[in-house]
């Protein structure tokens, strides 16, 4: 948020200082690496069914398979992520964001913790939050992967709205973030919907847990700015929730689900936006605060066009 201030971090001990906990990770390390040569050993003696991945490809649940390229991919970006550095230096601000290297790396990362919420998928899950709660987390974390590499833009980017008149510019950004978030939100939940694993409490979770994250990730803002923004979203969430339980969106009953996109970002900006205006200040124009809002339900609205057309 534009009132954080990020401190710099304590200096990580150096290994040799860890002392012997060290060498239990390496141990550690060691055993699981030696575990799998030992495995792919035990596989080799008995003549079992062999290729590439051997028989372990069949161990890896349904639903997982993604998450096991994840692991590769993550893995092929780290080396990746290292050579960019070495011949183009270390990024700084936003080109952090950007940077190729780490884009992958943001890959492996969405692949492997979708692997709940696929797995979901795959078993047709169903039931109430208590009995999808891993698919809703899941759903949570690929969530705030994309907002953790769009934080060049959003609501956790700065306080939207707050201070003086903007310039053009700054408003340009400022519905970007808008838009960015929006359509991962709604998309997110739309996605979840046709699924079947978006069940009454879930949108509390997602916007909830992302919020806190993200908050506390960017830094140590006064804990009455964090708790407010934290709390606009669990609102959000729950208000989301109320939504989703009475209106029963589907993509037969299509009036209910145009109405639900369109108003899940409404709700999350207009109640972000009061907070600014009752707690930070804002100089910006009625004109500005109100469309900023409608315009977020409209991205909302758009991709619920996509989800009824993908079904027709």
């Amino acid at each position: 948020m534009a009132t954080l201030t990020a401190s710099r971090p304590t200096a990580l001990p150096r290994a040799e200082a860890l002392g012997v906990r060290f060498d239990w990770l390496v141990l550690a390390a060691s055993a699981w690496l030696l575990g799998g040569l030992y495995w792919d050993g035990w596989a080799h003696g008995y003549g079992l069914p062999d290729s590439f991945w051997t028989i372990w490809r069949a161990a890896i649940p349904a639903g997982y398979e993604p998450a096991v390229v994840g692991v590769f991919v993550f893995g092929v970006g780290g080396a990746f992520d290292m050579v960019w550095h070495t011949l183009f230096g270390i990024e700084l601000g936003t080109d952090a964001l950007l940077s190729p290297s780490h884009l992958a790396l943001g890959l492996g990362i969405s692949l492997i913790v979708s692997g709940p919420l696929l797995a979901a998928w795959r078993r047709g899950a169903s039931g109430g939050l208590a009995a999808q709660l891993p698919a809703v987390l899941s759903l949570t974390a690929l969530l705030s992967v994309f907002t953790f590499f769009s934080l060049f833009a959003g609501p956790y980017s700065g306080v939207l709205g707050s201070g003086a008149r903007p310039s053009s510019a700054v408003l340009v950004r400022t519905l970007l973030g808008m838009y960015l978030f929006s359509a991962f939100v709604v998309g997110a939940a739309l996605i979840a919907l046709r699924r079947g694993t978006l069940p009454v409490g879930s949108l509390t979770v997602l916007f909830g847990v992302n919020a806190v994250a993200m908050i506390l990730m960017q830094g140590h803002a006064p804990l009455e700015i964090q708790v407010a923004f934290s709390l606009v979203a669990f609102a959000a969430g729950a208000i989301g929730d109320v939504m989703l339980w009475r209106l029963r969106p589907t993509d037969v009953r299509r009036l209910q689900l145009h109405a639900f996109a369109f108003l899940l970002p409404v709700v999350y900006f207009t109640l972000y936006l009061g907070v600014v205006v009752a707690t930070i200040g804002s100089s910006w124009t009625v004109h500005a605060l109100t469309g900023m809002v409608v315009l977020s339900g409209v991205i909302g609205l758009l991709l619920s066009f996509v989800f009824v057309g993908a079904r027709d």
